[in-house]
């Protein structure tokens, strides 16, 4: 895994996905701010929404990305 280094005020979502599941981990620096809070709350929606989640993956189909 390549190494990010994250700046004050600044938050990440790391995805880890297969074709069954997706693991959905969050990373920021300093006070939990605003990126951090948005990253809270995507990271939520993402794990209990299962609709939100459904609409993500058919993006990624449109895409053309996934294939993997």
């Amino acid at each position: 895994m390549a190494e990010v280094i994250l700046e004050d005020q600044q938050a990440a979502l790391i995805l880890t996905g297969t074709n069954d599941s997706i693991q959905v981990d969050m990373a920021y620096e300093g006070q939990e701010g605003l990126a951090a809070g948005l990253c809270e709350v995507i990271a939520r929606k993402l794990i209990e929404d299962e609709g939100f989640r459904d609409d993500l993956l058919a993006q990624i189909q449109l895409n053309g990305a996934g294939d993997d």
